[in-house]
């Protein structure tokens, strides 16, 4: 006998009970031989479904869930968050899932469907570090729903090992090579993120109402940097130097510390410098554009343009080598390796905790090498001391005999 969505059945002597949850079959005894209290509890428990108890997710599907995870971040205010050229909400690790994930079901998101994603991200040359990015946001839309009680269960999401953190860094002469490879007007930016280990975002925000040159501070303001905490950042002359000069060539019209100029010739802030990093730091040798291969080895082309029939898909090329943010990182070392306190270090950098602190305080081989010397140094300081300890008590111990 049917009822609804689901329906009862015989074994042996007592009665059963099939249902649909979550788009799954559900199959429960119904504990009784009397085929209509079989049926009662039948109708209790799909009515449970259908009243919003316990809801039916067989029309919740992966969009639902990408636009509550889109308005979690606007909630919050999260400042990751970009938009497209429509205005619409855009981050890549979601974009990644949009590609593979736009049209499912939740109930059909499991552990296997997951892992088919990983496979397939994977041979299109993404990283571990990027497929764990794109399988935690879908995590968090899952954990949004269950919080907002659209979904009652989450799969389990297999996570990947990830590559050590990134090690890049530059040292003062690097740093001035790749300065006389970039255009003018990014040399500023590049300036203040090495001397001051800020963070792009906070770099291209800054404004000059914020630098003071009196007290030799630049002041960063509660709710514009990542953690929305202000905090202060110390001008060394090399700095000083730099805002000074592009302080002389400002213009009324633009706020903005770090600017360029249009083809008017009026300043604007600097938005997105990406292929121009790439440049430069391709023609300073600390970079390159290799090609994009699959699982296979195979190169990845470029898609052919339809408005061109003759033109052919050439092989597709991804820079690799050094990024802006190496220069929050090279910031963290310099403070550490000038003898700033840890502690005050962090504050600068606006690092909150140690263990974030650590990654970007890298060590290289240099800092090794002089450890060992500060260590031999000391060894032997103690022994040349034992050594005139005991000469004294020789000399003490002949005079008194």
């Amino acid at each position: 006998m049917s009822y609804g969505d689901g329906r009862i059945f015989l074994r042996g002597s007592t009665y059963w009970l099939q249902y649909s949850e979550r788009g799954k079959q559900i199959r429960v005894t119904a504990e009784t031989d009397d085929p209509k209290k079989a049926e009662k509890e039948l109708k209790k428990r799909t009515g449970a479904i259908l009243n919003g108890i316990h809801r039916d997710t067989r029309k919740v599907r992966y969009e639902s869930l990408r636009e509550s995870y889109y308005a979690d971040y606007e909630i919050n205010g999260r400042k990751s968050l970009r938009r497209d050229g429509e205005g619409k909400p855009h981050l890549d690790k979601v974009a990644r899932l949009d590609s593979f994930f736009t049209g499912y079901r939740a109930d059909e998101i499991d552990t296997e469907l997951i892992r088919k994603f990983i496979v397939d991200q994977q041979a299109k040359g993404l990283s571990n570090g990027s497929v764990n990015r794109s399988l935690s946001a879908l995590r968090r839309m899952f954990n949004i729903a269950v919080q907002d009680g659209t979904l009652r269960h989450k799969p389990h999401f297999p996570m990947l090992a990830e590559a050590a953190p990134r090690q890049g860094f530059l040292e003062r002469e690097q740093y001035e090579t790749l300065g006389d490879c970039l255009p003018d007007y990014l040399r500023l930016p590049l300036g203040i993120a090495y001397f001051t280990a800020m963070r792009l975002g906070e770099v291209l925000q800054l404004k000059w109402k914020q630098v003071d040159f009196l007290a030799g501070e630049i002041r960063l303001l509660a709710g514009e940097t990542k953690n929305n905490e202000g905090r202060v950042v110390p001008i060394i002359p090399a700095l000083r130097s730099l805002l000074k000069e592009q302080f002389a060539k400002r213009q009324p019209d633009c706020p903005y510390v770090c600017f360029r100029l249009d083809a008017k010739g009026h300043a604007v802030k600097i938005n997105s410098f990406a292929k121009a990093w790439r440049t430069a730091c391709v023609k300073a040798g600390f970079g390159e554009m290799v090609p994009v291969v699959d699982a296979e080895g195979a190169a990845t082309l470029t898609k052919q343009r339809t408005d061109r029939p003759r033109s052919k898909p050439k092989v597709k090329m991804v820079y690799e080598g050094t990024i802006f943010h190496d220069l929050r990182r090279s910031g963290a070392r310099n403070l550490v390796n000038a003898g700033v306190p840890e502690k005050i270090a962090m504050e600068i950098g606006g690092w909150k905790t140690r263990s974030v602190f650590d990654r970007y305080n890298i060590v290289n081989e240099k800092n090794i090498a002089d450890a060992g010397k500060k260590l031999a140094a000391f060894l032997d300081e103690k022994r040349d001391k034992r050594g005139t300890i005991s000469t004294e008590i020789v000399q003490s111990t002949s005079l008194t005999n």
